[in-house]
């Protein structure tokens, strides 16, 4: 299996500061951490109180984690589909118990990838190691790498 993140730490670091630099990951306050080529990580660092849910609690809101898990999971496959547009095509997510804390922190992983299909799996850990969230996902590549070019 090909590790989840192609190329040398310098190309790897370029890399993450790009998807950093991406509006939506800046929207979110999220960074992108591609330093272990086994895994996406993507930090929300510091959780601001608009990351909170709502009716007074300090754990993460849903929309925040689903947003990370996104990002991260759709990460992982642009990496194995490279010189294609892709983007998640299925996100199922596990909430198993709240994430709080001041930062999160979303692993993902590759579990396999075909010529135009990517899975993977993220989860979040609370700072014990238990898993708080869990998500599995596919990328799909849109059309061939023909059509790509012509969008």
């Amino acid at each position: 299996m090909p590790p989840a993140i192609p190329g040398t730490p310098e190309e790897r670091a370029a890399l993450a500061a790009a998807w950093s630099a991406h509006p939506g990951m800046r929207h979110l306050g999220a960074r992108a951490d591609f330093s272990d080529p086994e895994r996406v990580r993507v930090v929300l660092d510091p959780v601001r109180p608009e990351h909170r849910g709502g009716m007074g609690t300090t754990a993460v809101n849903g929309a925040v984690i689903a947003s990370l898990f996104d990002a991260a999971i759709g990460m992982v496959g642009h990496f194995q589909l490279p010189g294609r547009r892709a983007g998640t095509a299925q996100l199922h997510i596990h909430f198993l118990r709240p994430v709080h804390g001041d930062r999160v922190e979303v692993a993902a992983y590759l579990a396999r990838a075909g010529a135009n299909l990517v899975f993977a799996w993220a989860e979040i850990t609370d700072p014990e190691g238990r898993v708080c969230a869990r998500a599995d996902g596919i990328v799909a590549a849109s059309g061939s790498a023909a059509d790509d070019r012509s969008l």
